[in-house]
């Protein structure tokens, strides 16, 4: 059990005094990170989660409502850095950082190696529980921005013209994403580098070879 666990395990389970834990909160998110990537959503039983975060199960009630919201919160912390990112460059509407964009992604996906696996399985699985949410609540909310960024840099001739907003953006997402869902396989076969500065290395390399295809060539029409 984690310490985060262990400390809220501490608590007397029921309604917290004096208003919302954040350390009940996160040891209840902590345990559903790992209980839906291990078993899957549908699997995992809110009193699983529950006992893995040494709390009552009316304690996700308390803080989410119900098992989607919890999902539904998971995905938020760790995916509101790169939506507020994308608000910034559509509020500001001067020369879009689309460097810092996938710096911030990739280290968000960094930060959060249990959510490219969760999307695989409960998102891009045929039979994905949260497929609709996922679109609703968070591709449908940064996509159609994102791309509206890609295509005015496209419109002022700092990425290339002949480009498509949409297949750019889906290269981008695919460039950034696969090399997190694909951990397990590369560690082993490829001896891949996951310390903070093999990571680092992962990410400017990324960085470099999408830039290197997107960005308009001085003196080019294309």
């Amino acid at each position: 059990m984690s310490r985060t666990a262990r400390t809220a395990a501490s608590r007397r389970a029921g309604r917290p005094r004096g208003g919302n834990d954040p350390q009940v909160r996160e040891a209840l998110l902590e345990a559903a990170r790992t209980l839906f990537l291990r078993h899957g959503f549908r699997a995992a039983s809110s009193r699983q989660i529950a006992a893995a975060a040494g709390v009552n199960a009316a304690m996700i009630h308390y803080y989410f409502q119900d098992k989607n919201g919890l999902y539904r919160a998971m995905l938020e912390t760790a995916i509101v850095p790169v939506i507020t990112r994308i608000g910034a460059m559509l509020a500001e509407r001067g020369v879009a950082d689309i460097e810092g964009l996938v710096r911030t992604y990739m280290q968000v996906l960094a930060a959060n190696t249990w959510m490219p696996g969760l999307i695989v399985r409960e998102v891009f699985a045929p039979d994905g529980s949260f497929r609709q949410i996922f679109i609703r609540d968070f591709a449908g909310r940064f996509a159609p921005s994102l791309r509206t960024v890609i295509g005015s840099e496209i419109a002022a001739g700092r990425l290339r013209r002949d480009l498509d907003p949409s297949f750019t953006l889906i290269a981008l997402l695919s460039l950034a994403l696969f090399p997190f869902i694909s951990l397990p396989i590369t560690t082993r076969v490829l001896g891949l580098d996951t310390s903070a500065p093999g990571i680092e290395k992962l990410i400017a390399h990324t960085v470099r070879v999408f830039l290197d295809g997107v960005a308009a060539k001085e003196g080019s029409n294309a």
